[in-house]
């Protein structure tokens, strides 16, 4: 018998903790140094390959460090005390610190002394990640701080996130539910929508990129590829080496074209379809391969994976995966205003009307499809305002409205209403016909694919109080 026969076939595969390669023995696909599930080359992390393009991938790193060997562990580096390991990227390690003179805890990560001895370019990269991170103020960004270095350490300081990865969530759930999976993506999108409005582009848009706080907020990090469509001189940049995590890479960037919104737009599709599927479209160990899937293959049908997809998720992701870059959105602010719109019809306006009230004095009942809200306002008066959504037509038609009968209409006080119109942030004082007379009626309305908790909220409190203003003026009595 061979002898090379016996031994177990050996394959390379991604960690995606340590994100370093491991020759490994098929049938015990696990990372040497930290135990976690090894990945095919096309779930791995950040990959940049370099001016020549797809061959000039570096050789598996098959040696590790225990992470129990962390020198950096309660030490003090500048203003902070280094308590505990996070994880690490292509440049970087992160670690929780706690601020010395802020006494708050933070993330801190370092970039790799040996890193930037191979590659001092990578220093320029590490404070390039920091300035783009910075300049977006944004409740669904990683905030970044500040910039520090001691010992021969460079460091970002960054804001902690209590949580977990967008990636480990979805890892955890298998598949998130339509509904999560939309959410989470319209907070992605929001964020991107402002880097793109700053000419910045992410270039590595993925689950593994986005944090989780505890209470659900999604929020985008890493930029450590990330890029300014137009430099500072004004001229467009030359093309830059190939970049990114082949599985979710538009198929132009294979080829060496720039990346542009759209390329990000194509990652967000990519992205929607593994929280939805738990799987990336195209699977392909080979990069010239995957390439070519990108390039050719259709989008994989998703309701061979999962029901009951709604046609118009279905059309975002193909949308935002299509082959030729004209085809996609055009950048992320037209593909937020579908996302959106996905999301209302998929959000039951029940969820909708529990956010807009939460924390109020408001007391709830159900009148056929309407709600009725038995607002609490000042002096112990109160008033009735109801919210109920057109039955019928295509989403991007139906309306929310929102509305409260003030009294019956007194021609004397016409002239009075249509003043008071001038002055109303929401909604607005109208006549309406009801049981056969005509009354004064409060009212507002939202598209009902877009409305927006706050907005119902603006205007339950403002219709309420202008509502009840007007019945007092009529009759001084709370018959509504």
């Amino acid at each position: 018998m061979n002898q090379d026969s016996t031994q177990p076939s050996q394959t390379v595969l991604f960690c995606q903790q340590c994100n370093q390669r491991y020759a490994v023995a098929e049938e015990d696909p696990v990372c040497p140094n930290c135990g976690l599930d090894l990945v095919s080359l096309a779930e791995a992390p950040t990959a940049d390959f370099g001016k020549s393009g797809l061959s000039s991938l570096a050789p598996p790193d098959t040696s590790f460090i225990p992470t129990g060997s962390d020198d950096l562990i309660g030490r003090h580096l500048a203003h902070y005390q280094v308590e505990s390991y996070l994880g690490r990227g292509g440049m970087a390690r992160v670690y929780l610190a706690r601020h010395l003179t802020l006494e708050r805890p933070c993330a801190v990560k370092v970039l790799s002394p040996q890193l930037l001895k191979r590659n001092p370019e990578s220093l320029n990269r590490f404070f390039a990640e920091a300035r783009a991170a910075a300049a977006l103020i944004h409740p669904n960004v990683v905030t970044v701080h500040s910039l520090a270095h001691d010992d021969g350490l460079h460091l970002i300081e960054m804001e902690y996130v209590d949580g977990q990865s967008l990636q480990a969530l979805a890892k955890r759930k298998r598949r998130l539910d339509l509904i999560e999976a939309t959410a989470i993506m319209v907070q992605i999108c929001s964020a991107l929508e402002l880097a793109h409005k700053l000419g910045i582009i992410h270039r590595d848009i993925k689950p593994a990129n986005v944090m989780m706080t505890s209470s659900g907020i999604a929020k985008l990090a890493d930029f450590g590829l990330a890029k300014r469509v137009v430099s500072t001189s004004g001229r467009t940049p030359h093309p830059e080496s190939l970049a990114g995590t082949p599985a979710y890479m538009a198929p132009e960037l294979f080829d060496g074209a720039p990346a542009d919104m759209r390329s990000d737009v194509y990652a967000m599709g990519v992205t929607l379809y593994v929280l939805l599927t738990g799987l990336t479209p195209f699977h392909q160990n080979s990069l010239t391969e995957l390439a070519r899937l990108h390039a050719e293959q259709p989008v994989p049908d998703l309701r061979r994976i999962i029901a009951h997809v709604p046609d118009h998720l279905e059309e975002v992701i193909r949308r935002c995966m299509s082959k030729e870059p004209r085809e996609r959105f055009a950048d992320s602010t037209e593909l937020l205003h579908e996302l959106r719109m996905v999301y209302g019809n998929l959000r039951p306006l029940s969820s909708i009307v529990d956010e807009a009230i939460a924390g109020l004095n408001v007391t709830v009942t159900r009148e056929n499809d309407a709600f009725l809200l038995r607002m609490e306002l000042a002096e112990g008066r109160f008033q009735t305002v109801r919210v109920a959504e057109s039955a019928s037509g295509p989403l991007a038609d139906r309306l929310v409205k929102i509305y409260s009968v003030c009294g019956f209409a007194v021609p004397e006080y016409y002239r009075r209403a249509l003043e008071l119109n001038a002055t109303l942030t929401h909604g607005a004082v109208a006549i309406e016909n009801i049981n056969g007379s005509p009354h004064f009626v409060m009212n507002n309305a939202y598209s009902r694919a877009t409305c927006d908790p706050s907005e119902i909220r603006g205007s339950l409190l403002t219709i309420a109080h202008h509502a009840d203003a007007i019945e007092k003026l009529l009759s001084d009595e709370d018959r509504h």
